[in-house]
This record gives C-alpha cells, sequence and structure tokens, in this order.
C-alpha cells in the first residue's frame, strides 16, 4: 500500500510538468498526454526498480526516450532547435528553466539532478546558444 501512496504522490507532484515538457516538445497536447499516460505506466509497473534508482531520474529518462520518439508521430511538432544544437541535458534545462518557466531547483527535481548539475547545464546551453561549444567547437 505505500508504494502505491508513494507513486501517487509522485505522479500528482510531476503530471503537470510531464505534459508541459511533451507539449512542448511534440506540439500536440493530446498526444502528449497519450505519452506522459504510457511513461507512467511503465514507471508504476517498474516502480521498485525506479525506488532503486531515483524515481524523477529513471521518469524522466523515460520520458526524454519517449517523447523523442514520439516526434515522428507528431506532424505539427515545432522544431526542436534546442535538442539539435545542444546536447540533451542542456536543451531540457533550457526548456524547463527559459521557455516553460521552472526555477532551476524545480527543474531539477524534476529531471532527477542535483541543483549545481542543472545550473552547469543551464551555463553550457548559454554557450551553446550564444555559438559556442563547451569544448570549443561547432
Amino acid at each position: 500500500m505505500a508504494i502505491c501512496l508513494c507513486y501517487a504522490a509522485f505522479v500528482e507532484l510531476n503530471y503537470d510538468h510531464y505534459k508541459m515538457y511533451a507539449r512542448a516538445r511534440l506540439g500536440d497536447a493530446g498526444l502528449a498526454e497519450r505519452v506522459v499516460a504510457l511513461v507512467l505506466r511503465r514507471t508504476e509497473a517498474d516502480w521498485e526498480r525506479a525506488l532503486r534508482d531515483d524515481p524523477a531520474a529513471f521518469t524522466w529518462r523515460a520520458l526524454c526516450e519517449a517523447v523523442t520518439a514520439a516526434r515522428t508521430l507528431a506532424p505539427t511538432a515545432p522544431p526542436d532547435r534546442l535538442h539539435r544544437v545542444m546536447p540533451d541535458q542542456a536543451a531540457d534545462a533550457a526548456l524547463l528553466h527559459d521557455l516553460l518557466g521552472l526555477e532551476p531547483a524545480a527543474a531539477a527535481a524534476l529531471m532527477g539532478l542535483d541543483g549545481p548539475s542543472v545550473h552547469v547545464q543551464l551555463k553550457a546551453a548559454r554557450r551553446w546558444r550564444g555559438g559556442r561549444t563547451a569544448a570549443g567547437g561547432a
């Protein structure tokens, strides 16, 4: 019973942000809802494994993979410039913070990262947007 309550609380805490992220990348609210529902069912089925890992990180990885795969099914998907020009974590941090308005701490919690890691990813995203890469190349 405790696992079910923990999972329900986890979903209640994160569901809206997952939908916002999926919709921003897919451009289709209905598809975003279906993708999030699928990912959450997968998380629920593997909840014990998610708890051994980190539920936020576990679910975030699954969500990112599912959204990336679903982009091929979304003919109206907006251009995914962030994910084309920068590493996924930096792109996700920038999308959550800059486009969706989440504070860095909230983005970190959603992604299953610590706060300093998200700050690093946001700085990297700013460098990439400025035409510079962390390695100095294009």
